[in-house]
C-alpha cells in the first residue's frame, strides 16, 4: 500500500482561503501526484465532495510551469466539448496543514468532481458481467476518445489509472495534464509503463493518434484479462495471444484485440469505435466461462489414470469410478484403495498447472492462478505459495524419487524440488533464460529437456543432470555445465510439449494460427519432422500432448473437431478420433505397463480412454474424488 504523506483532515487551498478543503481519504499515489477525497467549503457555506490531486513536486518554479499546464488544459478541454471528459479546475496554495497552523511553501492542487468510480483496472476485476459487459465498457471509451481525434486532439495518457468506471459500467476520461492538438510540437514526452506503443513520443516531434489507439489496445487486454500483469512492451501482441489462449479465449478474439497492439501505427484501427464493435459482437458470442481452464494426467500406482484438473474454481481431481473398477484387486482381494491426493480445491483462478507423483507415491500439483502465484499442493501437506510473477509450468519425477518443477520468473527459469516430508526447495537456473516454461521431460541420457519462450521463440534447453546441480549455482563462471539452448521456432505458440522415447527425443507446439509444428532430436541437434499444418487437415489446433511410447512417439490434438490421436511414423495420415465433440485441453500418459492413457476437456468435461492389455482404446469413466 502506497504510503502517504499527509493525514485526513488537514487543510488547504488558495492562499486567499488556505482551509477551503479538508482532506478525507487517501485514494492513490502516481509518479508525480498524491489523489484524496476531499471536501470543499464554498464561500456560501455549502459543502461539496471533491477529488484532489496534490502535486508533489517542490521546485516553485516546477510547481508555477505545472500550473501554467494545467491552466491551458481547463481552457481547452472547456473549449472542445467532448462528453465524459473529467474537466478540472486548478490553484496554488500552501501545502496541507492542520486547521489554524498555516504551512509555508507553494503547491499546485488538481481540483476535480467526485466521482462514484473506480479505475478501470479495480473495476475489472471486481466485475461481473463477463466478457460482454467488458465490451460495453470499451465501447464507451472508444466513443469518448474517437469524439476527441475527430477534433483533432490527443489525450496521451491513457491509462487504466485515467479511465474511471461507475457501477452502471459507465466511463469517465480524467487526467487532461498532457491534452495535445495533433499540429503542435511536444515539449514533454510521456512515457507510462504498461500502456505506451513500441514507437515513442519525441520532444520536438509531433503527437499521433496512434499512441491512445495502442493505448486503448492495452486497457482491452486490461478487461479481458483483468488479473494480468504489465504488458511486456517489446512483445505486447505475442504476450496478449498468450495470455488470452491462456484465459481460453478463442483465437479470434486475439485477432481482433491484437488490431490496437499492432506494431506499425497505420494498422491499428481509427476510429476505434467500428473495431470496439466488431469486438462486442465477438464477446457476447462467448460461452460462459469454461469451468476447466488446464489438466494434467498422472498415474495412481496401479495403472489407473488420475486426472488433475484447473479453472475458476481451483484444482480438483477425477479417478475411476469405484463401480467401473476393472484394475487388478491387491493379493488379500480387496480393491486398490483410493489415490492419496492434496486437498481439492487450493488456489481459485487456476490457469496453469503441472503434477507428478514422488517414488513414495505422494502426488504434488503446481498451479499458477491469474495474479500469476505459483501454488504448490502435497500429498499430507495441503497447499501453499511458493513464487509470485511466474510464467508456465511443468513437472516431472526425478531419478531420484523427487518431484521436480520448472517454472519462468524474472526472465529466469526456476526449479522446485518436493521430497515427502521435507520441505519444498527452488533453485534459479541463471543461464537458462526463458519468459515462460512450457513443458519439460526427462532426457535419454540423463537430464532434462525444457522447452521455454524467451522474447516470442520457442527455444529448447537441456539442463545438466539434477545430481550435478544439486548444490551448485549457476550464477557462477564455471562452476557447472550451463544448460544448451537451441531456437525451434521463431513465432509464438500457444502450446508445446516435449517427450523422449527408444528414439530420442520429439518436441510439438501449437503456433498461433492453429497450425501443428514438430521436430526431432539427432545428432545435430534439432530439426523440423514436417511442415507446419492443421491435424489431418482439419481445424485450428487448441490443445497439443506428446508422450514417448516403446511402439514410437504418439501425439494427440485437440480442437473444434474433437479429439485427434496419432503415433507419429506411422504410414498414412490417420487419426483416431475418440469423439468430435470440440474439445480444448488433451493430457496423454505412458503407465509403468506400457499402456497410454488420454485425456481431455471436451465441452467443459473431463473424458478419458486408456489402452487394454491387447491395445484397444476404452473409454474410462470419471468421478470426481
Amino acid at each position: 500500500m502506497p504510503r502517504t504523506r499527509w493525514v485526513a483532515g488537514q487543510c488547504f487551498g488558495p492562499d486567499h482561503d488556505p482551509e477551503q478543503y479538508r482532506l478525507l481519504e487517501f485514494r492513490h499515489r502516481g509518479g508525480e501526484a498524491e489523489v484524496w477525497r476531499a471536501e470543499r467549503t464554498s464561500h456560501s457555506g455549502r459543502k461539496e465532495i471533491v477529488a484532489a490531486k496534490i502535486m508533489l513536486e517542490r521546485d516553485p518554479s516546477e510547481v508555477h510551469r505545472w500550473l501554467g499546464r494545467w491552466e491551458d488544459v481547463t481552457h481547452n478541454a472547456n473549449r472542445l466539448g467532448v462528453a465524459d471528459l473529467v474537466v478540472p479546475t486548478f490553484l496554488l496554495g500552501p501545502w496541507p496543514h492542520p486547521p489554524g497552523h498555516r504551512s509555508t511553501g507553494l503547491v499546485a492542487y488538481q481540483i476535480s468532481p467526485w466521482l462514484d468510480a473506480v479505475p478501470l483496472d479495480q473495476w475489472a476485476r471486481s466485475a461481473t458481467g463477463g466478457p460482454a459487459q467488458a465490451a460495453e465498457v470499451l465501447l464507451r471509451l472508444c466513443r469518448i476518445v474517437d469524439d476527441l481525434h475527430g477534433k483533432r486532439w490527443v489525450h496521451r495518457d491513457i491509462s487504466a489509472a485515467n479511465v474511471l468506471v461507475d457501477a452502471d459500467a459507465l466511463v469517465k476520461l480524467i487526467d487532461l495534464t498532457f491534452l495535445t492538438p495533433l499540429d503542435a510540437a511536444l515539449t514533454v514526452a510521456v512515457f507510462t509503463p504498461g500502456h505506451v506503443p513500441p514507437e515513442q513520443e519525441q520532444v520536438g516531434g509531433y503527437p499521433t493518434a496512434a499512441k491512445d489507439l495502442f493505448a486503448v489496445g492495452t486497457l482491452a487486454r486490461t478487461l479481458l484479462l483483468p488479473d494480468a500483469g504489465r504488458l511486456d512492451l517489446h512483445e505486447p501482441e505475442a504476450q496478449t495471444r498468450r495470455e488470452l489462449h491462456e484465459a481460453g479465449l478463442p483465437g479470434a478474439v486475439a485477432d481482433w484485440l491484437c488490431e490496437a497492439l499492432d506494431a506499425v501505427p497505420e494498422r491499428r484501427p481509427a476510429p476505434l469505435v467500428p473495431w470496439a464493435e466488431r469486438g462486442c459482437e465477438l464477446l457476447r458470442a462467448l460461452p460462459a466461462e469454461r469451468r476447466i481452464s488446464c489438466l494434467q494426467l498422472v498415474a495412481d500406482g496401479w495403472g489407473r489414470p488420475l486426472v488433475v484438473a484447473g479453472g475458476p474454481g481451483g484444482v480438483e481431481f477425477h479417478a475411476v469410478a469405484p463401480d467401473q473398477e476393472r484394475t487388478r484387486l491387491q493379493p488379500d482381494g480387496a480393491p486398490p484403495p483410493a489415490p492419496a491426493l492434496p486437498p481439492s480445491g487450493g488456489p481459485p483462478g487456476v490457469r496453469e498447472l503441472a503434477a507428478a507423483r514422488a517414488a513414495d507415491g505422494g502426488l504434488a500439483v503446481f498451479a499458477v492462478d491469474r495474479r500469476g502465484v505459483l501454488w504448490c499442493g502435497t500429498t499430507g501437506q495441503g497447499w501453499s505459495e511458493a513464487l509470485h510473477s511466474v510464467s508456465g509450468v511443468a513437472a516431472a519425477t526425478t531419478p531420484f524419487g523427487e518431484v521436480a518443477a520448472w517454472t519462468a520468473r524474472g526472465g529466469i527459469v526456476q526449479m522446485l524440488r518436493w521430497t515427502p516430508g521435507v520441505a519444498l526447495s527452488v533453485s534459479e537456473l541463471r543461464r537458462c533464460p526463458a519468459d515462460r516454461v512450457l513443458a519439460a521431460t526427462a532426457e535419454p541420457e540423463g537430464g532434462w529437456s525444457l522447452l521455454v519462450e524467451r522474447h516470442g521463440r520457442l527455444f529448447h534447453c537441456s539442463v545438466a543432470d539434477p545430481h550435478r546441480y544439486e548444490r551448485t549455482s549457476y550464477d557462477v563462471a564455471g562452476s557447472a555445465e550451463p544448460p544448451s539452448l537451441q531456437q525451434l521456432l521463431a513465432e509464438p505458440v500457444t502450446a508445446a510439449a516435449v517427450a523422449a522415447g527408444p528414439g530420442g527425443l520429439r518436441a510439438g507446439a501449437v503456433l498461433a494460427d492453429g497450425s501443428v509444428a514438430l521436430w526431432n532430436h539427432g545428432p545435430n541437434g534439432w530439426r523440423r519432422a514436417a511442415e507446419r499444418g492443421r491435424p489431418g487437415g482439419g481445424d485450428r489446433a487448441e490443445g497439443f500432448a506428446l508422450v514417448g511410447h516403446r511402439g514410437g512417439p504418439t501425439c494427440a490434438v485437440v480442437g473444434a473437431g474433437g479429439v485427434r490421436l496419432r503415433l507419429l511414423g506411422s504410414t498414412g495420415d490417420a487419426w483416431w478420433r475418440p469423439t468430435l465433440r470440440p474439445a480444448t485441453r488433451v493430457a496423454l500418459l505412458q503407465g509403468a505397463d506400457w499402456r497410454l492413457s488420454l485425456a481431455a476437456v471436451v465441452e467443459d468435461e473431463v473424458l478419458c480412454w486408456q489402452e487394454d492389455e491387447a491395445q484397444r482404446w476404452r473409454p474410462v469413466p470419471l468421478a470426481p474424488c
